[in-house]
């Protein structure tokens, strides 16, 4: 209840979080009040621009373009949960048990780490997302989670080594209290402000991921789910030259200013809850 206290006097916390708010909810109503995109026999090969009857235009298969954008939203948020949250895990696990155990766990978890952060992660995803052939949502937001973690997982690493030398935790090691139980009970809880602000930014970098590879597509495949990134990647096919783009910029701009907001607003949130939770950033 504190900390939501705290964050409901960022301002920018606030806005970012309406921002992103009001984009989930375009999502959401936006799928349950339009009809699932069918493609149209009569109008392939012919992307038609925005009218009263599809406020946002078609694609060149005569799906409704607004339709396509409100599920794009849903799938693409769900990548960066599904990304976010499993990569967050992931980088608890390793960057809190193992350095708060020290010795050799901690040398395994920190081996581990390493190696993740030695291959680059973008061509990494690239090639896992080749190999796997059939790509869906899921595993998509898995792939991107298992290459996005090691940043984290040592940024969480430094706050234990810190917390581990506090009189409380020397005091719960006294009492006889077993290591996973205080890191359970007494380190992560006094991380959890640190950790929601990892899970935010993995969040992000996961929609930016998968709109990255989708856009040289080797993202979900469209034919099992549309996001905002394989919308940009179906745009691009149909008039592979930048300079044709204009001619259907109702189907390319929109997924791309919605990525656009939504990204910037996730970076505005965690600038607001860097300046809540940081002491160096606290206003006076």
């Amino acid at each position: 209840m504190e900390m939501l206290e705290l964050l409901r006097r960022s301002r920018k916390f606030i806005i970012g979080s309406a921002v992103v708010g009001a984009i989930i909810m375009l999502g959401i109503i936006g799928t349950m009040v339009t009809p699932e995109p069918k493609m149209n026999l009569s109008q392939i090969g012919k992307a038609q621009p925005p009218s009263w009857e599809h406020p946002l235009g078609t694609t060149s298969l005569g799906e409704d373009v607004f339709a396509q954008l409100c599920r794009g939203i849903s799938n693409s948020f769900m990548v960066g949960l599904l990304g976010g949250g499993l990569g967050t895990l992931i980088a608890v696990l390793l960057g809190a048990l193992g350095p708060y155990k020290g010795g050799l766990a901690d040398e395994s978890s920190n081996f581990v780490t390493n190696v993740i952060l030695v291959f680059p992660i973008l061509p990494m995803l690239l090639f896992l997302s080749y190999v796997l052939g059939e790509r869906s949502l899921f595993t998509v937001g898995m792939l991107v989670a298992l290459t996005s973690w090691p940043w984290a997982a040592r940024s969480i690493r430094s706050q234990v080594l810190s917390l581990k030398e506090r009189e409380f935790i020397n005091l719960a090691r006294m009492s006889g209290m077993k290591d996973r139980t205080t890191v359970i009970t007494e380190v992560l809880p006094n991380m959890l402000a640190y950790i929601l602000m990892v899970f935010v930014l993995l969040a992000g970098g996961a929609i930016i991921a998968e709109a990255g590879i989708s856009v040289i597509g080797v993202g979900p495949d469209r034919g099992l789910c549309v996001t905002l990134g394989n919308m940009m990647y179906s745009a691009i096919q149909f008039h592979p030259s930048v300079w044709h783009w204009s001619s259907i910029w109702w189907w390319f701009i929109p997924p791309g200013l919605v990525l656009t907001a939504c990204l910037s607003a996730i970076f505005v949130i965690h600038a607001g809850m860097d300046e809540v939770f940081n002491p160096r950033m606290r206003r006076v």
